[in-house]
């Protein structure tokens, strides 16, 4: 049976996670703005604790996990990406809006969330 997330038993991780490096950019797409955010999942966590937008904009969340199947849900946009894939919204609502990992992934699951900011 395959494991979700958890630990990884690698005895070495070379990839270390810096807070203060901003990982959401702006990007053209076709002549529309698009803000970039590109989240990992390791170890029952994300790697962003809060997401902040500008309402009105144009969202692409890409998902990366080196550890196993997670998932990020974000059900007021109806985004529920699978694995290491992306999605697109458009963020029109302001306010706080809670994110979770939407695969069951071990006993962290539960703790597996985060909030995204749309700044009016």
């Amino acid at each position: 049976m395959l494991s979700g997330c958890g630990k990884s038993d690698k005895s070495s991780d070379s990839s270390s996670t810096d807070t203060a490096a901003s990982t959401t950019t702006s990007t053209t797409d076709s002549a529309a703005d698009v803000v970039e955010v590109k989240v990992s999942a390791k170890d029952w966590e994300y790697d962003q604790k809060e997401i902040h937008v500008k309402k009105g904009d144009k969202v692409r969340i890409t998902l990366t996990s080196d550890d196993g199947g997670h998932g990020f849900a974000l059900p007021v946009y109806n985004v529920d990406i699978q694995g290491n894939n992306s999605a697109e919204f458009t963020a029109d609502q302001a306010g706080q809006f809670e994110f979770h990992c939407s695969v069951r992934c071990g006993s962290g699951h539960m703790d597996m969330k985060g909030t995204l900011i749309v700044d009016a």
